[in-house]
Protein backbone atom coordinates (compact mmCIF):
# COMPACT_ATOMS: atom_id res chain seq x y z
CA UNK A 1 0.00 0.00 0.00
CA UNK A 2 0.83 3.53 -0.93
CA UNK A 3 2.49 4.88 2.47
CA UNK A 4 1.11 7.97 1.82
CA UNK A 5 -2.17 6.40 1.65
CA UNK A 6 -0.97 5.18 5.44
CA UNK A 7 -0.74 8.17 6.96
CA UNK A 8 -3.66 9.71 5.72
CA UNK A 9 -5.90 6.52 6.86
CA UNK A 10 -3.99 6.93 10.14
CA UNK A 11 -4.59 10.70 10.88
CA UNK A 12 -8.18 10.13 9.90
CA UNK A 13 -8.23 7.31 12.60
CA UNK A 14 -6.63 9.70 14.95
CA UNK A 15 -9.34 12.19 14.26
CA UNK A 16 -11.95 10.35 14.86
CA UNK A 17 -10.90 8.96 17.99
CA UNK A 18 -9.88 12.43 19.34
CA UNK A 19 -12.89 14.11 18.30
CA UNK A 20 -15.87 11.75 17.96
CA UNK A 21 -18.40 11.63 20.44
CA UNK A 22 -18.91 8.48 22.09
CA UNK A 23 -22.69 7.21 21.53
CA UNK A 24 -25.15 5.34 22.87
CA UNK A 25 -28.64 4.66 21.36
CA UNK A 26 -31.60 2.99 23.27
CA UNK A 27 -32.97 1.09 20.18
CA UNK A 28 -36.31 0.44 21.98
CA UNK A 29 -38.77 3.84 22.32
CA UNK A 30 -39.72 4.89 26.10
CA UNK A 31 -43.54 4.63 25.60
CA UNK A 32 -45.95 7.55 27.48
CA UNK A 33 -49.63 7.24 27.26
CA UNK A 34 -51.26 9.95 28.10
CA UNK A 35 -54.13 9.97 31.22
CA UNK A 36 -56.23 12.00 32.32
CA UNK A 37 -55.48 12.76 35.43
CA UNK A 38 -51.79 14.16 36.89
CA UNK A 39 -49.06 12.24 34.89
CA UNK A 40 -45.35 11.49 36.96
CA UNK A 41 -42.56 12.77 35.10
CA UNK A 42 -40.64 10.73 32.44
CA UNK A 43 -37.18 10.63 33.00
CA UNK A 44 -34.82 10.17 29.91
CA UNK A 45 -31.06 9.28 30.94
CA UNK A 46 -27.69 10.77 29.62
CA UNK A 47 -25.07 8.35 29.92
CA UNK A 48 -22.12 9.46 30.40
CA UNK A 49 -18.98 8.76 32.39
CA UNK A 50 -16.02 11.22 33.39
CA UNK A 51 -12.87 9.91 34.27
CA UNK A 52 -11.10 13.14 35.89
CA UNK A 53 -12.68 16.01 37.75
CA UNK A 54 -13.72 18.29 34.74
CA UNK A 55 -13.41 22.38 35.16
CA UNK A 56 -15.72 22.35 32.77
CA UNK A 57 -19.22 20.89 32.07
CA UNK A 58 -21.83 21.20 29.89
CA UNK A 59 -25.24 19.00 29.05
CA UNK A 60 -27.72 19.73 26.38
CA UNK A 61 -30.94 17.98 26.09
CA UNK A 62 -32.36 17.86 21.98
CA UNK A 63 -35.58 16.96 20.64
CA UNK A 64 -35.53 16.44 16.75
CA UNK A 65 -32.19 18.29 16.71
CA UNK A 66 -34.16 21.45 18.57
CA UNK A 67 -32.61 22.45 21.98
CA UNK A 68 -35.11 22.04 24.94
CA UNK A 69 -32.65 21.99 28.10
CA UNK A 70 -29.35 22.46 28.83
CA UNK A 71 -27.16 22.32 32.31
CA UNK A 72 -23.80 24.27 32.93
CA UNK A 73 -22.18 22.33 36.14
CA UNK A 74 -21.85 24.86 38.83
CA UNK A 75 -24.94 27.02 37.91
CA UNK A 76 -28.43 26.27 37.78
CA UNK A 77 -30.00 24.20 34.86
CA UNK A 78 -32.65 25.61 32.62
CA UNK A 79 -35.02 24.73 29.96
CA UNK A 80 -35.18 26.66 26.78
CA UNK A 81 -38.02 29.31 27.59
CA UNK A 82 -40.38 27.57 24.59
CA UNK A 83 -40.05 24.34 26.66
CA UNK A 84 -40.32 25.75 30.30
CA UNK A 85 -43.78 24.04 30.80
CA UNK A 86 -42.18 20.76 29.17
CA UNK A 87 -39.10 20.19 31.61
CA UNK A 88 -39.03 19.93 35.45
CA UNK A 89 -35.75 21.40 35.45
CA UNK A 90 -35.70 20.95 39.45
CA UNK A 91 -35.24 17.57 38.78
CA UNK A 92 -32.05 15.71 40.33
CA UNK A 93 -30.73 12.75 38.58
CA UNK A 94 -27.77 11.81 41.02
CA UNK A 95 -25.97 12.49 43.96
CA UNK A 96 -22.65 12.59 41.98
CA UNK A 97 -22.10 16.37 41.40
CA UNK A 98 -20.96 15.35 37.34
CA UNK A 99 -24.63 14.28 37.12
CA UNK A 100 -27.16 16.12 39.58
CA UNK A 101 -28.84 17.43 36.58
CA UNK A 102 -28.15 15.54 33.38
CA UNK A 103 -31.22 13.62 33.32
CA UNK A 104 -34.51 15.30 31.28
CA UNK A 105 -37.51 15.16 33.43
CA UNK A 106 -40.12 15.73 30.99
CA UNK A 107 -43.74 16.55 32.11
CA UNK A 108 -47.09 17.66 30.75
CA UNK A 109 -46.65 15.50 27.84
CA UNK A 110 -49.07 16.22 24.66
CA UNK A 111 -48.49 14.28 21.21
CA UNK A 112 -45.97 16.71 20.14
CA UNK A 113 -43.70 15.17 22.74
CA UNK A 114 -43.13 12.40 20.51
CA UNK A 115 -39.65 12.83 19.14
CA UNK A 116 -35.87 12.19 18.79
CA UNK A 117 -34.19 12.91 21.97
CA UNK A 118 -30.32 13.51 22.00
CA UNK A 119 -28.10 14.36 25.01
CA UNK A 120 -25.03 15.88 24.20
CA UNK A 121 -21.74 16.37 26.99
CA UNK A 122 -19.21 18.55 26.66
CA UNK A 123 -16.13 18.01 29.19
CA UNK A 124 -12.90 20.09 28.56
CA UNK A 125 -11.16 16.40 27.55
CA UNK A 126 -14.48 14.34 26.54
CA UNK A 127 -17.54 14.37 24.57
CA UNK A 128 -20.33 11.97 25.06
CA UNK A 129 -23.71 11.61 22.46
CA UNK A 130 -26.67 9.21 23.63
CA UNK A 131 -30.12 8.87 21.83
CA UNK A 132 -33.45 8.20 23.08
CA UNK A 133 -36.84 8.12 20.88
CA UNK A 134 -39.91 8.58 22.70
CA UNK A 135 -43.36 7.71 21.44
CA UNK A 136 -46.52 9.19 22.85
CA UNK A 137 -49.53 7.08 22.48
CA UNK A 138 -53.10 9.12 23.17
CA UNK A 139 -56.42 6.71 22.81
CA UNK A 140 -58.41 8.55 25.53
CA UNK A 141 -60.96 9.64 23.67
CA UNK A 142 -60.88 7.03 20.74
CA UNK A 143 -64.12 5.77 19.05
CA UNK A 144 -63.93 1.71 17.36
CA UNK A 145 -67.16 0.64 15.64
CA UNK A 146 -66.64 -2.43 13.44
CA UNK A 147 -70.02 -1.93 10.48
CA UNK A 148 -71.19 -4.78 8.03
CA UNK A 149 -72.57 -4.62 5.18
CA UNK A 150 -74.48 -7.81 3.72
CA UNK A 151 -74.77 -8.41 -0.36
CA UNK A 152 -76.06 -11.95 -1.32
CA UNK A 153 -73.32 -14.30 0.35
CA UNK A 154 -70.85 -11.14 0.17
CA UNK A 155 -70.56 -10.06 3.86
CA UNK A 156 -68.80 -6.22 3.58
CA UNK A 157 -67.08 -5.68 7.02
CA UNK A 158 -65.70 -1.90 8.08
CA UNK A 159 -63.76 -0.83 10.80
CA UNK A 160 -63.39 2.46 11.80
CA UNK A 161 -60.99 3.89 14.46
CA UNK A 162 -61.26 7.63 15.01
CA UNK A 163 -59.41 10.19 17.52
CA UNK A 164 -56.02 7.82 18.22
CA UNK A 165 -52.45 8.73 17.97
CA UNK A 166 -50.08 7.89 16.51
CA UNK A 167 -50.73 6.37 13.20
CA UNK A 168 -52.73 2.78 13.75
CA UNK A 169 -52.63 -0.23 11.98
CA UNK A 170 -55.89 -2.41 11.93
CA UNK A 171 -56.39 -6.03 11.76
CA UNK A 172 -59.63 -7.49 11.08
CA UNK A 173 -59.57 -11.51 12.38
CA UNK A 174 -62.27 -14.12 12.19
CA UNK A 175 -63.13 -16.54 14.97
CA UNK A 176 -61.07 -19.49 12.72
CA UNK A 177 -57.94 -17.06 13.33
CA UNK A 178 -57.86 -16.35 9.07
CA UNK A 179 -56.13 -12.90 9.28
CA UNK A 180 -57.70 -10.41 6.99
CA UNK A 181 -55.19 -7.46 6.66
CA UNK A 182 -55.54 -4.27 4.22
CA UNK A 183 -53.82 -1.07 4.34
CA UNK A 184 -56.34 1.32 6.22
CA UNK A 185 -56.93 4.53 4.51
CA UNK A 186 -55.50 7.03 7.24
CA UNK A 187 -56.62 10.86 7.79
CA UNK A 188 -54.62 13.10 10.03
CA UNK A 189 -56.39 16.09 11.43
CA UNK A 190 -55.91 19.67 12.24
CA UNK A 191 -55.26 18.60 15.59
CA UNK A 192 -52.50 15.86 14.60
CA UNK A 193 -54.75 12.69 15.43
CA UNK A 194 -55.82 10.36 13.24
CA UNK A 195 -58.78 8.63 11.69
CA UNK A 196 -58.74 5.54 9.69
CA UNK A 197 -60.63 3.02 7.82
CA UNK A 198 -60.03 -0.70 6.27
CA UNK A 199 -63.15 -2.28 4.30
CA UNK A 200 -63.03 -6.04 3.49
CA UNK A 201 -65.14 -8.25 1.72
CA UNK A 202 -65.88 -12.13 3.34
CA UNK A 203 -68.20 -14.75 2.49
CA UNK A 204 -70.11 -16.49 3.62
CA UNK A 205 -69.83 -20.57 3.30
CA UNK A 206 -72.94 -21.60 5.54
CA UNK A 207 -75.40 -20.31 7.46
CA UNK A 208 -73.57 -20.13 10.45
CA UNK A 209 -72.38 -16.36 11.06
CA UNK A 210 -68.56 -15.80 11.85
CA UNK A 211 -67.14 -13.92 14.20
CA UNK A 212 -64.61 -11.42 13.22
CA UNK A 213 -62.51 -9.19 15.56
CA UNK A 214 -61.26 -5.83 14.70
CA UNK A 215 -57.77 -5.11 16.04
CA UNK A 216 -56.24 -1.58 16.29
CA UNK A 217 -52.87 -1.47 17.18
CA UNK A 218 -49.65 0.83 17.43
CA UNK A 219 -46.08 0.65 16.42
CA UNK A 220 -44.04 -0.34 19.86
CA UNK A 221 -46.80 -0.44 22.11
CA UNK A 222 -47.97 -3.62 23.14
CA UNK A 223 -51.84 -3.14 23.99
CA UNK A 224 -54.75 -3.07 21.15
CA UNK A 225 -58.11 -1.67 20.92
CA UNK A 226 -60.57 -4.51 19.95
CA UNK A 227 -64.04 -5.07 19.19
CA UNK A 228 -66.03 -7.91 17.77
CA UNK A 229 -68.88 -8.07 15.22
CA UNK A 230 -70.52 -11.11 13.22
CA UNK A 231 -71.03 -11.76 9.17
CA UNK A 232 -74.96 -12.08 10.48
CA UNK A 233 -74.54 -8.77 12.70
CA UNK A 234 -72.36 -5.96 13.49
CA UNK A 235 -71.27 -3.85 16.56
CA UNK A 236 -72.96 -1.08 14.99
CA UNK A 237 -75.84 -0.13 12.51
CA UNK A 238 -75.31 0.09 8.85
CA UNK A 239 -75.78 2.59 6.55
CA UNK A 240 -78.56 0.41 5.27
CA UNK A 241 -79.95 -0.27 8.70
CA UNK A 242 -79.85 3.21 9.42
CA UNK A 243 -81.91 4.29 6.24
CA UNK A 244 -84.67 1.28 7.05
CA UNK A 245 -84.82 2.59 10.62
CA UNK A 246 -85.67 5.86 9.79
CA UNK A 247 -88.37 4.81 7.13
CA UNK A 248 -90.12 2.69 9.65
CA UNK A 249 -90.30 5.86 12.25
CA UNK A 250 -91.54 8.23 9.68
CA UNK A 251 -93.75 5.90 8.57
CA UNK A 252 -94.88 5.33 11.93
CA UNK A 253 -95.29 9.32 12.78
CA UNK A 254 -97.39 9.95 9.91
CA UNK A 255 -99.68 7.09 10.36
CA UNK A 256 -99.97 8.47 13.91
CA UNK A 257 -100.22 12.18 12.52
CA UNK A 258 -103.17 10.65 9.84
CA UNK A 259 -105.23 9.46 13.01
CA UNK A 260 -105.33 12.63 14.67
CA UNK A 261 -106.17 14.71 11.69
CA UNK A 262 -109.12 12.68 11.23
Amino acid sequence: MNPLLIVILALGLFQKEALGYPTKDETDAKIIVLQNEEMEPTILDCDYEIEDKPTFLTVKWFRDDKTIYQWILGKAPAPIPEFKNDVDSSYESSTDPNKQYSSLALINPTIETTGDYKCVVHTNTQSFTSHQRVQVVDVRNYTLNLYHNKIHNETQLECVVTNVYPRPTITIQSSDEDVVKREPRVQEDEDGYFNATVVVAVYDTDDDPEAYQCIVSFDGYAKNLTTVGTSAGSAGLSQVDVKMCLFCCLYYLLSKLKVVLF
